[in-house]
C-alpha cells in the first residue's frame, strides 16, 4: 500500500462511530499525535463509495476502513445497496436477526468497489487495505482458494462448483469424503457467525450452532446450541440459501486441556501479535466462550520450529491480500506438528488491553506502520 510522507499527516477512519472498534482506534491515534476524521459508513453506503461529494477526502490522508457492523441503520444501507427494490428501511432488524446476510454483502462489495474507483481517481490517498482485498477475506471460498493456490496449507474443503444443493446431499457429501467433523459457514459470515459444526455419531448427525432459529428466522447467538435433526437440515438450508463454506474439521491441539487456536495478526505482512485462544467447545472465538491463553506458558507447549512454520504461514496467506493489516487464523493439530490457516480476517485486530513488549497496542503499531514513508 501507499505510505503518505506529508507531516502531519492526516488520518481518515470509514466507520461507525460511536462503536467499540471505532472508539478504540480513536484512542489509539490520539495517543499517536494523531486526531482521526471519522467518517460513517452510512454516509459511504448511499453513495456507493464515490467520494465526490465528501470534502474529508480532498486534501492528502491515509485513509483506513473499520468494521460497519454494529449499527442497525448501516445493515439497512447494506441490504438496500444489495437490493435496491425492497424498502429496507421499513423492514424491523431484532437484534441478532441475520436478515439476508448474502444480500448484505454484495451491498458492501459494490460500496467497496465504488471506494476502489474513487482510490484510484485521488492519487494523494493511501488507503491501508484495498477495498477490493477486504471483500476478498470476506468470501470465504474465494479466500481458501487462494490460499490453496499460493502453497498456504488450508483444511480440505468443498469447491462452490461442487456444493450439493440440499441439506441431506450436503451431509452426504460430507460422510462420503470420509470427514467425520466439518465446519459449515456462512460464507460471507465474521466473528463467529453463521457455524454450524456437524459430527457424525455413527448413525446421524449432531452439531453445535451459533444460529437460534424462531420460526422462519435465524439469529445469531453467543450461546452455542446443540443441534440435531429436522434442526439441523434447516440451519444447513439456510447456509445454502445465504452462501455457505464448507471445510473439514481438524482435532485442535489442547492447551490447558482446552482445544487450543491462534490469531496471528499480520502487519506490513509480519506477525505483529499473537493470541492464543482456548476453549471447551470447537468453536474458539473469544466472545462465544473462548479466553485468551497464558502466552508465555501456551507458547512453551509449541516446539520452535512448529511455531516458526506457523508464523510463515500466517505471513504467506497475508501476502496474498493487498491490506497492511491481515487478522490469520491459524489451528495446531494434536502434538504440534501440523498446521492449517483456517481463515483471513479483514477486521482482525480488535484486542482490547494487548500489548507488546514496549507498551503499544495493535492499533498503535498499525499507525505507525502507515504512517511511516515507504523507501
Amino acid at each position: 500500500m501507499k505510505a503518505i510522507t506529508s507531516d502531519p499527516v492526516r488520518y481518515v477512519l470509514i466507520a461507525n462511530p460511536g462503536t467499540p472498534r471505532c472508539e478504540a482506534f480513536v484512542r489509539a491515534a490520539r495517543g499517536c499525535g494523531i486526531e482521526p476524521i471519522v467518517v460513517p459508513w452510512a454516509a459511504m453506503i448511499p453513495a456507493g463509495g464515490d467520494l465526490d461529494h465528501l470534502r474529508e477526502f480532498d486534501p492528502p490522508a491515509v485513509v483506513r476502513l473499520e468494521s460497519p457492523g454494529k449499527d442497525v441503520a448501516v445493515t439497512q444501507l447494506l441490504l438496500a445497496a444489495g437490493d435496491p427494490h425492497t424498502d429496507w428501511q421499513t423492514v424491523p432488524l431484532s437484534k441478532g436477526l441475520l436478515l439476508r446476510p448474502g444480500r448484505q454483502h454484495q451491498g458492501f462489495v459494490r460500496v467497496l468497489a465504488g471506494l476502489r474507483k474513487s482510490f484510484d481517481a485521488r492519487p494523494h490517498l493511501a488507503p491501508t487495505a484495498c477495498p477490493l482485498a477486504v471483500a476478498r477475506m470476506f468470501d470465504k471460498n474465494g479466500t481458501l482458494a487462494d490460499l490453496s493456490a499460493a502453497g498456504v496449507p488450508v483444511p480440505e474443503f468443498i469447491p462452490p462448483h461442487e456444493m450439493p444443493a440440499d441439506p441431506d446431499s450436503l451431509l452426504a457429501a460430507v460422510r462420503d469424503r470420509g470427514w467425520p467433523v466439518a465446519y459449515l459457514k456462512l460464507n460471507t459470515g465474521a466473528s463467529g457467525t453463521g457455524i454450524v459444526v456437524v459430527r457424525w455419531s455413527g448413525s446421524a448427525w449432531a452439531g453445535t450452532t451459533t444460529l437460534l432459529r424462531r420460526g422462519h428466522e435465524f439469529f445469531n447467538t453467543r450461546r452455542l446450541q446443540p443441534v440435531s435433526g429436522a434442526g439441523l437440515r434447516a440451519c444447513v438450508g439456510f447456509l445454502l440459501r445465504e452462501g455457505i463454506t464448507v471445510q473439514r474439521g481438524i482435532r485442535h491441539a489442547r492447551l490447558d486441556g482446552q482445544n487450543a487456536d491462534l490469531r496471528v495478526v499480520c502487519v506490513g505482512g509480519r506477525p505483529a501479535a499473537t493470541v492464543f485462544r482456548l476453549s471447551p467447545h470447537p468453536i474458539t472465538n473469544l466472545h462465544l466462550g473462548g479466553r485468551r491463553g497464558d502466552w508465555p506458558r501456551c507458547r512453551d507447549a509449541v516446539p520452535t520450529r512448529c511455531w516458526l512454520d506457523a508464523l510463515d504461514s500466517a505471513s504467506a496467506a497475508a501476502g496474498c491480500f493487498d491490506s497492511r493489516m491481515v487478522g490469520v487464523d491459524v489451528v495446531f493439530e494434536p502434538g504440534f506438528r501440523r498446521h492449517a490457516v483456517l481463515e483471513v480476517n479483514a477486521f482482525g485486530d480488535f484486542f482490547p488491553g494487548w500489548t507488546d513488549p514496549a507498551g503499544r497496542s495493535l492499533h498503535q503499531l498499525e499507525l505507525t506502520a502507515a504512517c511511516t514513508p515507504a523507501k
